[in-house]
């Protein structure tokens, strides 16, 4: 059985409800048994014990009751085959089968007693986890939600405290395989093998801090999958993006890369719309204009002189005529919430424009809903929570459903920023995998809005500028982030920028 390396990974992603309802028609279309399935998957997770340890080594496997378990059953029985020792660590009140796990288990009872002689049985409760080599995690899989049991919890704990390699079965147990949200004591696995199909909640919220490194093994059915389900979410993927970036015409001028104004930085909040206007800059916008208090225009200017800085005191007839003439408008990093900002949010969402609204934009449309589709939203949880009149803790339960609630409130493209940023839109969700802890600082959603804006004045629809935003956002974060992700700040992702939009030029 092939594991598939990142390059190769399919793009479309399905909840574990859909590979649940279909797997054995997928079998079936394959000519295989669920039995044949299992086998396959336990195959799967050899294959990386193998390329990881040799046949010296003392693989632990921690077995739930269901057809996780049965993976790790196979994988028992294939290690003590090979000459592995293999302890089956049941956990509480988990000694029974049924099905094709109880298959499994029987296979594997069935080997001459050599074989066996290497296998030892014991209970998760008294196991001393430091006694293995290798933990293999065939407890809950994709089936978890809610909250662990104390008693479960505190075997996961001493498990993950073990300083032990763990290879969690499809997800991690204890992380929710819908969502991605984890369990505080859910395995804390270094390398996931997940099967038939990518999950959803592989790719956003808590899963990056519990799956590791992640495997995929289609066990042959991934076009039965296919066409058995219909993929409402998908992967971004960087190699097809880029496909989007081409090398610039030579007969080209400004004005063919569009004109964006960026409103926003009102008394003492320079900093923020600065940081946007020089994004859209760097990523592409033929020119950019600025549209920020008279109190700010010096500090605004200053150091880049291709911003055209004009400072406002109110809505005269020069700025309408900005506004009509502009191609997009990006508004507010750094507004506020005084009358000065309440009447330029009224006059930009009554435009025609094509907009980015973030920061205290978003803050303004939680009170006053509009619905456009030409417009790219880019709130984090918290803002998302306000738009939604709802927790930010509610937002973050499922990301996907506040995601699509989002679209269905207020149109265009929305992107839920965090960890596996969303963008959702008419065409689906996409999935943004690039990015890093070091760009959970100030002014990195304001380098996001300034990049949206520049997408839509080089003529992308709002739904490929919102994903090529988040995506080229994220790879400029992974670049800077080889100097170290602890103390980056946002403007040190503006020079690589410039290569990361420049693909034919790497």
């Amino acid at each position: 059985m092939k594991l598939s390396s990142i390059r190769h990974w399919p793009t479309n992603l399905y909840t574990p409800e859909q590979i649940r309802s279909t797997e054995a028609k997928a079998a079936e279309l394959n000519n295989l048994s669920l039995f044949q399935l299992m086998q396959q998957a336990g195959k799967a997770i050899f294959e990386l014990v193998e390329g990881t340890f040799d046949a010296s080594a003392h693989i632990g496997i921690l077995l739930g009751k269901g057809n996780n378990a049965g993976d790790g059953l196979v994988v028992a029985k294939l290690a003590v085959e090979a000459g592995w020792q293999v302890s089956l660590v049941y956990m509480p009140n988990c000694q029974a089968f049924k099905g094709e796990a109880a298959q499994a288990q029987a296979e594997l009872m069935a080997l001459d007693q050599p074989s066996l002689s290497r296998l030892k049985q014991q209970n998760a409760v008294a196991a001393d986890f430091s006694q293995f080599d290798l933990l293999v995690d065939c407890v809950l899989g994709t089936g978890f939600t809610g909250n662990l049991s104390a008693e479960w919890a505190d075997i996961f704990q001493q498990a993950n405290h073990s300083s032990r390699m763990i290879i969690s079965a499809d997800i991690p147990s204890g992380v929710n395989g819908l969502t991605g949200e984890a369990d505080s004591n859910a395995i804390q696995a270094q390398h996931t093998v997940t099967f038939l199909a990518l999950k959803t909640g592989l790719f956003t919220h808590d899963a990056a801090d519990y799956c590791g490194l992640i495997h995929y093994a289609s066990l042959g059915c991934q076009h039965q999958i296919e066409q058995l389900n219909k993929a409402y979410y998908q992967l971004s993927d960087w190699n097809q993006l880029k496909t989007f970036l081409p090398a610039r015409r030579r007969n080209s001028h400004k004005g063919s890369f569009g004109h964006v104004v960026c409103i926003g930085g009102d008394k003492g909040m320079a900093g923020a719309i600065r940081l946007s206007a020089e994004a859209a800059l760097r990523s592409g916008a033929g020119k950019v204009t600025v549209l920020t208090h008279p109190d700010n225009v010096l500090l605004v200017a200053t150091g880049r002189p291709e911003l055209m800085v004009r400072g406002i005191n109110g809505i005269t007839s020069e700025v309408r005529k900005l506004i009509e003439q502009t191609d997009v408008i990006l508004i507010g990093p750094g507004l506020g919430k005084t009358g000065w900002a309440n009447g330029l949010m009224q006059l930009v969402v009554e435009s025609n424009k094509n907009t980015v609204v973030d920061a205290d934009g978003l803050n303004w449309l939680a009170s006053y809903r509009y619905k456009k589709q030409n417009w790219i939203l880019t709130p984090h949880p918290t803002e998302a929570a306000r738009m939604l009149n709802q927790s930010t803790n509610h937002i973050q339960h499922n990301r996907f459903a506040a995601a699509t609630e989002l679209h269905a409130h207020f149109g265009g493209a929305i992107v839920l920023k965090g960890c596996g940023s969303l963008i959702a839109s008419e065409q689906g969700i996409k999935v943004s995998r690039y990015g890093n802890p070091g760009m959970a600082s100030a002014g990195m959603g304001d380098l996001l809005a300034g990049i949206c804006a520049a997408m839509l004045a080089q003529g992308y629809t709002t739904e490929l500028a919102a994903e090529l935003a988040v995506n080229i956002h994220a790879k400029a974060g992974d670049l800077a982030a080889k100097q170290g992700e602890r103390g980056m700040i946002a403007s040190d992702l503006l020079q690589y920028m410039r290569e990361v939009i420049n693909p034919s030029k790497a």
